[in-house]
């Protein structure tokens, strides 16, 4: 009877050990768990990446805009090169005809002196006149202003416009012999070609 009841306490013994194992494991196990969720032993989660596509239609309008823009800006600063230049070239010419009434009025000056005297010397006035006509030249000279040499040089269409042909002894057929107005070059420029008579063939030329 002894020998069975020891039996039976060594089995409840037994059992009981086996119990207390099974829920250790179970403990380790849930722990286990626990540790893999919280420390990611599980493997890391993958993001997902999505590439984004611009929509070809907002490009499109971000580019007309910007180029509407530069349009503007183009436009702004082409208007404001024309209104400079305006600005410079009237100022310009207003500064040059200031300079040139300047350098007439002293020949209007003198021109007033001689018709303001009461004389009845010709050759007085006539030098008066001569002395007038040599100042006017000399300031438009200082502006470029030349007269053209035309009496006794070629007939040039480029340079004269014949007004009347005769025949003349003196010259060639085809040269200037009078020049009923005058031409002048603005430098180096034809700014008023010369009125001339212009000899032609016949009578004694040669």
């Amino acid at each position: 009877m002894n020998g069975t009841e020891t039996r039976d306490t060594q089995g409840e013994e037994n059992l009981q050990e086996d119990e207390v194992q099974t829920e250790a494991a179970g403990e380790v196990d849930q722990g286990g768990e626990a540790i893999g969720e919280e420390s990611g032993i599980e493997g890391p989660v993958e993001e997902e990446t999505e590439a984004v596509e611009e929509d070809p239609l907002v490009v499109a309008q971000a580019e007309a805009a910007d180029n509407y823009d530069r349009f503007l800006r183009a436009s702004a600063e082409l208007d404001n090169l024309r209104k400079r230049t305006a600005k410079v070239r009237i100022e310009t010419r207003e500064g040059t005809l200031r300079d040139v009434l300047l350098d007439i009025a002293p020949i209007l000056d003198n021109m007033q002196r001689a018709l303001a005297q009461d004389s009845e010397d010709v050759q007085a006035l006539k030098e008066g006149v001569s002395l007038i006509y040599s100042q006017f030249s000399e300031a438009l000279k200082r502006y470029g202003l030349e007269e053209m040499e035309t009496i006794g040089q070629p007939f040039d269409p480029n340079l004269h416009e014949a007004m009347l042909e005769i025949e003349h002894g003196e010259y060639e057929p085809g040269t200037v012999v009078e020049e009923t107005e005058k031409g002048y070059n603005l430098n180096g420029k034809v700014v008023r070609a010369a009125r001339v008579v212009v000899s032609k063939a016949g009578g004694d030329n040669g």
